[in-house]
């Protein structure tokens, strides 16, 4: 590595990883979400109503997804995105490089598909809460006033917090951690994914070891109940045998005058007092 390479990739790695930005584009993905549904419920947007949704939507975009697209890019990372993200992203940087307006944005938008059939509130994982949740307020009616800089703690706060309120979700997808800075960007990125792979072999030894208890204490179960099973068994067979006696006496018309005895010789007479 160069010493201009070097000093670049120091200059923007810090501590983020090809996990950090998968997180970060799936909170995004998350966000883009809930401003289509907002935006599909709304009937008829007036000119103004369309002029500040586009600049909001592209303040989204400036904060939570192209900075961390080029910190990826100048350390080499090749980090996917959901499709429905990158579509998105594709339409707003159409907007800032062909000159269109703010009508063909909004309503390239709203015509975006998801990459999937079904729900899309269950399907990103729509979250009751937002920071900076710009679309659940008259926002067209005031001033824009979101802050001009997220830094990467932040965004990855906003990330961690997004995590929180999906328990679903919360033994399959960790909350994100942070990783040390090496010289070499692959170096980093394989430290990363052996210290991913360690951890969810760690958490797969915890699951097994689980599991194992929880197969001792069934096999304890089922010794206990080994003792009374081979007492029922023993009353069964005790009764069938009694039952073939009745049924020969009856083949032989001897119900009641059997020399063999008691059929029943184990029960014991109803006494009258």
């Amino acid at each position: 590595m160069t010493d201009q390479t070097r000093a670049l990739y120091e200059s923007v790695a810090g501590s983020f990883s090809v996990w950090d930005a998968a997180h970060i584009f799936e909170y995004t993905t998350s966000r883009f979400t809930a401003i289509h549904l907002t935006q599909l419920a709304e009937p008829n947007p007036t000119g103004s109503y369309q002029y500040s949704f586009v600049q909001h939507l592209i303040w989204e975009a400036e904060r939570f997804v192209i900075p961390f697209v080029s910190k990826c890019a100048a350390m080499n990372i090749n980090s996917s995105m959901p499709v429905y993200l990158s579509n998105v992203l594709l339409h707003i940087t159409d907007f800032q490089t062909e000159d269109q307006n703010h009508r063909t944005l909004f309503e390239r938008f709203r015509d975006c598909p998801h990459n999937k059939d079904g729900n899309a509130v269950a399907q990103y994982q729509v979250v009751p809460r937002y920071r900076y949740c710009w679309w659940g307020t008259p926002f067209h009616f005031t001033a824009m006033q979101m802050p001009l800089r997220l830094s990467v703690a932040q965004v990855s706060e906003l990330t961690a917090d997004h995590f929180k309120q999906r328990p679903a979700l919360g033994l399959l997808i960790p909350e994100p951690i942070t990783h040390p800075r090496m010289d070499d960007p692959l170096l980093q990125q394989l430290h990363v994914l052996w210290t991913e792979v360690a951890r969810l072999g760690l958490d797969l030894g915890h699951m097994l070891v689980a599991k194992l208890e929880a197969t001792g204490a069934a096999v304890d179960a089922m010794n206990h109940l080994e003792q009374p099973l081979d007492e029922v068994y023993d009353a069964m067979a005790a009764s069938q045998v009694a039952v073939d006696v009745l049924a020969e006496d009856y083949n032989n018309g001897q119900i009641g005058t059997s020399p063999r005895g008691d059929p029943f010789p184990e029960m014991h007479p109803f006494v009258c007092k």
